[in-house]
């Protein structure tokens, strides 16, 4: 059973961070404007880091996926999303929350709710590190599969509903 609990969390995360990273690189442009509005890098640095992110994002996917350094990728992926969420924690600790978080998806402004969504699933990307066994490869079982598609489905709802809760307090135009 805890096998199974860890592959639907990896899967989980295989989706999340597909999701991440599409929506990164198909509006590129747009990425590297949300970064530069952190303001926690100097001008020259926006470009390089936002490749980098995307790259790296892309990278957690393929090695989950394939199977190979699993663990290393669940690792970087659980260090990408404390990373992102000291960023956002950082700039709403200065008043900076009219950032958008730039994070895929829905829109979001930067938001404690976010600081700690991320260590939620910093810690949620690590189930599978304690529950599989180091040789575990990824082989792709259809009800992990599908768990996983309904626990992204959950989050995404998770996702539009804090939105809307979001959008209903904006004074109207």
């Amino acid at each position: 059973m805890t096998e199974l609990v860890g592959l639907t969390v990896m899967f989980f995360v295989v989706l999340l961070f597909l999701r991440a990273a599409s929506h990164k690189a198909l509006d590129f442009l747009q990425f590297q404007g949300f970064v530069a509005d952190y303001q926690l890098l100097p001008q020259a640095l926006v470009v390089p880091i936002s490749v980098s992110l995307v790259v790296v994002e892309i990278a957690i996917v393929v090695m989950l996926v394939s199977g190979f350094y699993w663990q290393a990728a669940l690792f970087l992926a659980s260090s990408l999303l404390l990373l992102y969420g000291i960023a956002i924690g950082w700039n709403v600790r200065r008043g900076r929350r009219q950032i958008e978080c730039g994070c895929g998806g829905i829109p979001q402004q930067l938001s404690y709710r976010l600081v700690l969504r991320n260590l939620c699933l910093a810690l949620l990307v690590l189930v599978p590190v304690a529950t599989l066994g180091a040789d575990t490869a990824s082989g792709f079982l259809l009800v992990p599969m599908c768990a996983s598609v309904l626990l992204m489905m959950t989050y995404l709802l998770f996702e539009q509903v804090a939105n809307n809760a979001v959008a209903a307090k904006l004074p109207s135009a």
